[in-house]
């Protein structure tokens, strides 16, 4: 791969894998920062589902992380057909074998500028079942996160088209569905001054902005554009079974 001009920061079009994977010490590390703020949350889940509690939970997401960036584990994605999700959940299986029986902690030298004191008060406030694993609790949780990313980017864009009310307002009606059908149409149309047929229009375009948004998301987590369908259709799945 091609750095950027200055040598140190990648094009924007590079996929999150593709930066995690790259030879540049600096541009991986700053991947796995990326990785951290949008997805420690899930993998904090598991750990704490597998027995561990809360000081050892971050103890042990710490050395997880450190070691990832330390062992170029990422060159190795393509174990799970390039799937980061998948990747990084048997990864993190396989590491808290051996951090349980070692407890080595000395990988924490990395000094990753991860914040993870709020993680136990969000886990605390969660209601899993007895039938929840580790496993699912991670995917879900995944998938909770990259939704939420998804509608943070679709927001930021729209208040940069001026058009950041007309989104609040309508992104409930996006997450339902994305129809008027059942809605009160007359409602939205004193609310945002625009008539019915145009708010059709602007929750139709939403809606694809949406689709378009989700998949560019996904791509960030995967090795090519044919593994997107069926990693949005797995993480969709997540959700169906509960």
């Amino acid at each position: 791969m091609q750095h950027g001009s200055d040598g140190h920061f990648p094009n924007t079009s590079w996929t999150l894998i593709e930066r995690l994977k790259d030879e540049s010490e600096e541009v991986s590390r700053r991947a796995l920062e990326d990785l951290c703020t949008q997805y420690h949350y899930p993998l904090y889940c598991y750990i704490r589902r597998r027995g561990f509690d809360h000081h050892d939970g971050e103890d042990a997401l710490h050395d997880f992380l450190a070691k990832l960036l330390r062992l170029d584990s990422f060159k190795q994605a393509k174990a799970q057909k390039g799937r980061l999700r998948s990747f990084l959940a048997t990864s993190l299986y396989r590491f808290l074998i051996n951090w349980k029986r070692d407890r080595r902690h000395e990988l924490r030298a990395a000094n990753l500028a991860i914040d993870v004191a709020h993680l136990e008060d969000r886990y605390q406030r969660e209601n899993f079942s007895e039938a929840d694993t580790p496993e699912r609790i991670f995917d879900r949780k995944w998938s909770q996160e990259l939704l939420n990313r998804v509608l943070a980017v679709l927001e930021q864009r729209y208040s940069t088209k001026k058009k950041l009310a007309l989104f609040q307002k309508l992104q409930p009606v996006l997450m339902d569905g994305g129809s008027l059908k059942g809605e009160d149409a007359a409602f939205f149309s004193q609310k945002l001054n625009m008539s019915e047929t145009a708010i059709r229009v602007a929750l139709s375009r939403m809606l694809k902005d949406y689709r378009d948004t989700l998949e560019e998301e996904v791509l960030q987590t995967v090795d090519n554009k044919e593994d997107v369908k069926n990693e949005i259709a797995s993480l969709i799945a997540v959700f169906r079974k509960d």
